[in-house]
């Protein structure tokens, strides 16, 4: 049986492979999708903000406490993602119950409600599943069209909630949920 270093080992290895396939991955022409917001709606195409790069989370909503976890840790970096590409968050909640909630727990994302079939096309809403947490990566082109460059899946044990590799130092979530 392989180390833990050994595994660690195979495991960067794995995430380099990927990390060059996502490099390579063809990217996939999007329509400009319209969305709610506190301020009105907004296109796909306005939430850059000025960038060529943009982030968008897929958020199952506020009875996910599961979602609520992930916005609350990718949280503290939007500064610091803000200095390449914007990020919204965009879930099917109505426009103020999204106000409310992140005003509640601080968050920084711009917020979007779908009125759009932007989840469904895109893949996050599965049906006889429903909404489905994960993040976008686009690009605006030069000629003002928008392409997606790559998207995956939020759930235990990724790359994008340090809460689970940390669980796993003490022998895993033993039972432990987020709570809201």
């Amino acid at each position: 049986m392989p180390t833990i270093q050994e595994l660690e080992q195979q495991i960067y290895k794995l995430k380099e492979e990927l990390k060059a396939a996502r490099k390579d991955n063809p990217a996939e022409p999007v329509k400009n999708y319209t969305f709610q917001t506190a301020n009105g709606e907004k296109s796909l195409s306005d939430l850059f903000n000025g960038k060529d790069e943009l982030f968008v989370i897929h958020n199952m909503g506020i009875g996910c406490s599961y979602c609520t976890l992930w916005a609350d840790t990718l949280n503290s970096n939007v500064p610091k993602i803000r200095t390449r590409a914007e990020i919204a968050l965009c879930s099917p909640d109505p426009v103020d119950a999204q106000s409310k909630i992140a005003a509640d727990r601080k968050w920084d994302y711009q917020m979007v409600k779908d009125d759009s079939n932007f989840t469904t096309e895109l893949g996050y809403y599965k049906e006889g599943q429903g909404y489905w947490p994960g993040v976008s990566a686009f690009k605006k082109l030069e000629d003002g069209s928008i392409v997606r460059t790559n998207h995956t899946e939020f759930g235990p044990g990724d790359d994008f909630c340090p809460i689970w590799p940390m669980w796993d130092l003490l022998g895993g979530e033993n039972g432990w949920e987020p709570k809201n």
